[in-house]
């Protein structure tokens, strides 16, 4: 079964799972603080959390391409969209630094901090899209012109050349093949994929391949939790090779994670219901709290509260939950207000 090359404005699915991927971002979050205390006894629960959460900013991606690679692109709108994620991250940077300042740190010229890379971790992926924004044209010609066959071909490509080559040679400290891989970098392919997996599989796919897709993104998460404890354990400290975005286990998992969550999104939520227009409320906010979660775990973490508040396989979920929860209402409140929305755009 294929779908129309026109993606609707509005997919209550993805809708789903963005929600979905933004807790998975913040549990990576919240769960990062005690990655690297291996010696105590609540380190698998970090793990375990973490290797799970490893989907979310690949399933991000994969959205952005199921809903841009099928339209069509001019450099006005992609004008539009540079300016959607550039304000937003100027905007931000300058409110962290602020933090900062208050917190008696000091971040030298703050221009040149904001130009140089992310003045907060999370703000990477603001600059990681405005880069891909420039190529959606490319993307979504390759998209839209190239046959199912010889896109499964490239992306076949794309998955040797932008992750199992940077795993052997993070774990082998050289590269066998002397083929240069350079060109096949790794968010434009996730891009890729998702628009892929978007158009040609059906929204809820047979019970065997849904069941599929569910039993792969755990075992992959059960294969990044038990490689990272190796590898951890060989090199006598927590180590992130395996949970790196471009790490083949992560790859997998994401695109299981899409099929998986696509799913849940239009049958557990179809449009119309009370849970729809629940994940419709929050999935309008996601950016925001993508942007604004950070400082409510500093504000939180200030005030005694990181995921230890509770044993962390219980206290890392609510945590989350209660972040995404105050990070929500906060961006809420940036969206009624005129002007200020801009830095928390829908």
């Amino acid at each position: 079964m294929t779908q129309s090359l026109t993606t609707p404005s509005r997919d209550h699915a993805l809708d789903g799972m963005r929600v979905v991927a933004t807790l998975l971002v913040i549990i990576i979050h919240v769960s990062a603080k005690g990655f690297g205390l291996m010696s105590q006894r609540n380190w698998w629960a970090v793990n375990a959390w973490e290797s799970m959460a490893r989907v979310s900013v690949p399933l991000f991606f994969m959205i952005s391409g199921a809903l841009l690679l099928s339209r069509s692109h001019s450099i006005t709108s992609i004008g539009r969209r540079e300016w959607r994620i550039l304000l937003p991250l100027v905007a931000w940077s300058v409110l962290y630094l602020l933090w900062f300042r208050y917190a008696g740190q000091q971040e030298g010229d703050w221009a040149a901090r904001i130009v140089s890379g992310p003045v907060v971790g999370h703000l990477w992926y603001l600059y990681a899209l405005a880069g891909v924004y420039v190529f959606l044209p490319v993307l979504a010609a390759f998209h839209q012109n190239i046959p199912l066959r010889l896109q499964l071909f490239c992306l076949l490509f794309w998955f040797i050349g932008a992750s199992v080559v940077p795993l052997e040679i993070a774990l082998m400290q050289r590269r066998v093949a002397g083929i240069d891989w350079a060109a096949l970098h790794l968010y434009p392919g996730y891009m890729a994929l998702g628009a892929m997996l978007y158009r040609h599989l059906p929204a809820v796919p047979r019970r065997l391949h849904l069941a599929g897709a569910w039993i792969a993104w755990i075992v992959l998460s059960m294969a990044i939790a038990l490689a990272t404890w190796w590898y951890s354990d060989t090199l006598a400290q927590a180590n992130e090779t395996f949970y790196v975005y471009s790490s083949p286990l992560v790859v997998l998992a994401g695109a299981a994670a899409f099929v998986a969550l696509r799913a849940l999104g239009a049958t557990w939520a179809p449009p119309g219901t009370h849970r729809s227009r629940g994940v419709a409320w929050f999935a309008a906010t996601s950016f925001g709290v993508y942007l604004i979660h950070v400082w409510v775990l500093f504000a939180l973490d200030a005030k005694g509260i990181d995921y230890r508040f509770i044993n962390p396989w219980l206290g890392i979920p609510l945590l989350t939950l209660l972040a995404a929860g105050i990070s929500a209402v906060l961006v809420r409140i940036l969206q009624a207000i005129p002007f200020v929305r801009a830095i928390a755009p829908r």
